[in-house]
């Protein structure tokens, strides 16, 4: 399956961690710099946005969401958030998975359980901003 994963703000998830965690479980991972073009060339199944810091992504979700090439591409949320679920899920998301402070992994198992169930393809690309950076792994 492929993923796009996108650090919103710089103390996002570590995507390097979160790489290990699914390409232990079979999936090819791409870290790279700018959602469009990466969603554009390895034309994923999801688009998994990052925050810590309470960043919506409602301006990458627009992006998303206007660019023809990538129609019906899923996108989904995790972190810490500003917002509340049902507010993010309306701004458009596909999915919504807040990181608790009594359980930062539970978002992370979240994440694994919503990309088993939606598994269609064989790649995950993660996003990072910043830092640029270029990682990729294969099943």
């Amino acid at each position: 399956m492929k993923v796009v994963l996108s650090g919103l703000d710089a103390d996002a998830w570590s995507l390097v961690a979160l790489q290990v965690v699914l390409e232990r479980e079979g999936h090819t991972v791409r870290v790279a710099a700018e959602v469009l073009d990466a969603c554009r060339r390895e034309r994923p199944d999801c688009l998994v946005l990052s925050t810590v810091l309470g960043a919506s992504g409602a301006d990458v979700l627009r992006r998303v969401r206007a660019d023809p090439a990538l129609a019906g591409l899923p996108v989904v949320l995790g972190g810490r958030f500003r917002g509340s679920r049902a507010e993010l899920l309306a701004l458009g998301y596909d999915e919504v998975f807040p990181v608790a402070a009594a359980d930062p992994g539970g978002a992370v198992a979240a994440l694994r359980a919503y990309l088993a169930r939606q598994s269609r393809r064989s790649m995950i690309v993660a996003l990072a901003r910043p830092p640029a950076s270029h990682i990729v792994c294969r099943p």
